[in-house]
């Protein structure tokens, strides 16, 4: 759900006067003074005020990102702040999810002093997520409400990105990527090398795997909150760190090489010595690039389609 999906300021308002049964006069004049703060592809955000506590409400057409929301609460730790989702449920046509509001502005907007600043905290977080006990579920890839993993095996989920789904969010990708010569190209070439490159024999870890879309918010030089865990996936750790690589010619304010120091000297500290970094990056660079080929041919963006394959191409070695 997007922009167009008809909630707006007073559709989220009259839900919420009917949602705390309150008089409408006093909620316009005294309570819930709602505003749009955010929206993305799939939903839109207004942020409120009621009962003396600040609130976020989301509506959206996918329940199933609300429930990932709800879950991945339970992995909050002081350097991993998650919003606290409070309820979710119906709302016109699809639904709707309250949780505490986040103040702050997206990681990707900080100057590269902000950056340098930031990058011990981001190390913590990614820390964070490598090191969450998620022994109590199982499976690899995307997972939601009950916590199980769409996969059995992480290369199964990484070559899902090559099949054809009934995922409606997915539209009809392969026919506009057929009309472009470089995309198809890309993407044949870009298969043919992760069927390659993928392997099982890596940490199962929780993983964010969208951090650079507004979905971290920093305040007063803190991280103040990571959420939106729509796209959340267990699996390797590096794959987040593979994220802002693959992107950071968007953000040059983000220090690459400083980040993976930081990363570096965690590691070393606690005794930890991954196998195969180099490897191991350039095949979720080769995912992200494939999987946001298949998202910009979905939703017609042909520049962000040609810019993808182009990083593609810039990031794997090829003849």
């Amino acid at each position: 759900m997007n922009k167009d999906n008809g909630i707006g300021l007073a559709e989220a308002q009259a839900f919420l006067t009917d949602y705390y049964k309150i008089d409408s006069d006093y909620a316009l004049q005294i309570d819930l003074q709602v505003e749009l703060i955010g929206e993305g592809a799939w939903s839109r955000c207004f942020g409120y005020r009621h009962g003396g506590v600040d609130l976020a409400i989301r509506f959206g057409n996918y329940v199933d990102d609300f429930e990932t929301d709800l879950r991945a609460y339970r992995y909050a730790t002081p350097k991993l702040p998650i919003p606290q989702v409070r309820d979710i449920g119906r709302a016109y046509a699809g639904y709707y999810t309250i949780a505490t509001r986040v103040y702050g502005d997206p990681l990707e907007s900080v100057d590269a002093v902000g950056w340098r600043e930031l990058v011990p905290q981001i190390a913590d977080a990614l820390e964070a997520m490598r090191t969450t006990d998620i022994a109590n579920t199982v499976g690899f890839g995307g997972w939601g409400a009950d916590g199980s993993g769409s996969h059995t095996s992480w290369s199964e989920h990484l070559l899902t990105v090559a099949e054809n789904s009934d995922n409606p969010r997915g539209g009809d990708w392969q026919r506009v990527l057929a009309a472009s010569p470089e995309g198809s190209e890309t993407f044949a070439w870009g298969v043919e090398l992760l069927r390659q490159s993928v392997s099982n024999s890596v940490p199962r870890c929780l993983i964010h795997a969208d951090l650079i879309n507004r979905n971290v918010l920093v305040d007063k030089g803190q991280i103040a909150g990571v959420f939106d865990w729509g796209c959340s996936r267990y699996g390797d750790h590096l794959y987040d760190l593979a994220w802002f690589e693959f992107w950071s010619p968007w953000y040059p304010e983000l220090d690459m090489e400083l980040l993976r120091a930081a990363l570096a000297d965690r590691w070393r500290a606690v005794g930890y010595d991954p196998h195969d970094v180099a490897g191991r990056l350039l095949t979720y660079h080769l995912h992200i690039g494939l999987d946001h080929l298949r998202y910009n041919a979905s939703i017609g963006d042909d520049m962000n389609l040609l810019a993808t394959a182009k990083r593609m191409r810039e990031l794997v070695p090829h003849d």
